[in-house]
């Protein structure tokens, strides 16, 4: 598509997506950083990153460095990059290497910044129920996820969406986006406009904590705490001392005390009604229907939930 030198900045699965994009639609990347192979499973094998894999398949050069001393600034000024672009790489870029590429940094964000920067906006728009969400493309500064928009796109999300499906429906989104600005951004035919600092949100890191269910909320904010974690990791509570993960729910017909079992079809009082798990999952169980988990599991009306 084009000879200018691009580096390519991401880790987890979502980053390849985005890389093989950019091989896909023939658009060289010179090389790609991405975190360090990490030890996992049981066998504790040191394991590639995603993006890591991805382009050693394509002959791309890997760096994964841990800091960004003056040894690894010197390989990317050999490099000579006329675009950095980042996402969900795990390390933030520090101004020696922001300054470096002729056309900045660029990063893909997956909210209509200046609503959720952080690490975590997919989770805070379904948990707080927002109607809508996208795409945003933004020259990287020093501050986290402030940088002046270079592309947006939103997209009004739709009411059952759980946090993959939305994660889904955004990289479609955000790599077309992406094709189409580089182009824009090589050829200096960018206009870059500020965020609006009035209305700046913030989604950190989400902790198991987070994750839990309180039940003495609304039945609209536990199913969307449910959709804003599901499938993985899981929206979750204590039953028998057991840790139960809600995959998906419904509203439940029925009312009573907050955070009881209140009939033998499962649902689970809130402060405004109830809850009917519809998927569940025991610890180191599989995920199951609501049928399945009550069949191997003893149910007890008027049983309280995290007690």
């Amino acid at each position: 598509m084009h000879s200018k030198k691009i580096i390519f900045m991401g880790t987890p699965l979502i980053a390849k997506e985005y890389l093989n994009t950019l091989i896909e639609n023939n658009i060289k990347v010179e090389a790609v950083f991405t975190q360090p192979p990490k030890k996992q499973s049981r066998g504790m094998k040191l394991t590639k990153s995603p993006v890591h894999e991805l382009a050693i398949k394509n002959n791309i050069n890997v760096f994964h460095p841990i800091i960004f001393d003056t040894e690894i600034i010197n390989q990317i000024k050999k490099i000579e990059p006329e675009l950095i672009i980042v996402m969900a790489y795990g390390h933030i870029l520090p101004k020696s290497v922001l300054e470096l590429p002729n056309n900045g940094c660029i990063n893909i964000h997956l909210s209509i910044l200046p609503r959720w920067r952080g690490a975590a906006p997919i989770e805070y728009c379904l948990m707080n129920g927002d109607k809508e969400t996208g795409i945003s493309i933004i020259k990287l500064v020093e501050e986290l996820d402030a940088g002046p928009i270079i592309a947006q796109e939103k997209l009004a999300i739709p009411s059952n969406f759980n946090k993959l499906e939305l994660s889904d429906h955004l990289t479609t989104i955000g790599k077309k986006l992406l094709i189409d600005t580089i182009p824009r951004i090589l050829k200096n035919e960018i206009t870059l406009k500020d965020q609006d600092k009035e209305n700046i949100t913030y989604a950190s890191k989400i902790t198991s904590k987070i994750r839990k269910i309180n039940f003495n909320t609304s039945t609209k904010n536990i199913i969307n705490l449910i959709k804003a974690h599901a499938p993985k990791p899981g929206a979750w509570f204590y039953l028998n001392n057991e840790r139960i993960k809600i995959i998906d729910a419904k509203p439940g017909l029925a009312k009573g005390k907050i955070s009881t079992i209140l009939n033998n079809n499962f649902e689970i009082a809130s402060n405004d009604g109830s809850v009917e798990p519809l998927i569940l999952q025991r610890e180191g169980k599989n995920i199951v229907t609501k049928d399945e988990f009550l069949r191997g599991f003893k149910l007890k009306v008027d049983t309280i939930i995290n007690a």
